[in-house]
This record gives C-alpha cells, structure tokens and sequence, in this order.
C-alpha cells in the first residue's frame, strides 16, 4: 500500500479554512496584486464587500459554518445558564471567528505574494 502525500494534504485542508484552496494557487497573481490592509478593513466592516474584493469566498464561509456549529453547541450546553452568560459566550465566539476571517482574508494575500515570489527565483 503506498501513501499518497497529496491526496492526503487535499483531504485535510478541505475542512481547513486557512489552507489554500486550489482555485487561490491558480489565481496567485491576482490574489498579490490586492492590497491586505484593504482586504482586512472589508473584512472587518462588510464580509461580502471583502468577497467580492478578493473574489473568493469559500474559506470565509468555512469560517462563519464553524462559528454557527460552536454557537449553536454553545447554545444547547449552556441551556441551564443565564441568558447573560450564554450572550456572552456566543458574542465571544463571533469576535473570534470575525478575527480568523480577518486573518484569513489577509494571510492569503501575503501567502500569494510569497508563492509569486518563490515562482520568480
């Protein structure tokens, strides 16, 4: 039985939102030609602005699929707390998963960047 390194690496980083998705390593150029500080700041005020933006959308959907999922978990465990504390909890969980798509959005940029880079050598 032999092992099949790419296979494996697709497999995993189809549930991975920070994994480049193949359609971003085709678009390398484009994707390094956008300005993070942009990006970010879209990301931040209006997502789909940011989408649009970056044409590209999976990985931040992945994201956001996550936040839902642990929200709602969050909700059906802590069904014996307060409504305070579990608004609490959920609007943590918003907070992070807005920063990981800010992150995201940004860290693909920078990551285009040094694939061109490294395609240029």
């Amino acid at each position: 039985m032999s092992f099949n390194s790419d296979q494996n690496e697709t497999n995993s980083s189809v549930w991975n939102p920070f994994a480049p998705t193949k359609r971003d390593i085709e678009r390398t150029d484009k994707l390094a030609e956008k300005n993070p500080a942009i990006a970010g700041l879209l990301s931040f005020l209006f997502l789909p602005g940011a989408m649009i933006y970056m044409n590209r959308g999976i990985n931040n959907l992945k994201i956001i699929g996550y936040v839902f999922v642990i929200a709602f978990s969050i909700g059906i465990l802590a069904h014996n707390k307060s409504e305070e504390e579990t608004t609490v909890m959920g609007n943590v969980v918003g907070i992070v998963g807005n920063i990981a798509i800010i992150v995201e959005n940004t860290r693909t940029i920078t990551l285009a960047r040094k694939r061109q880079s490294e395609n240029n050598f």
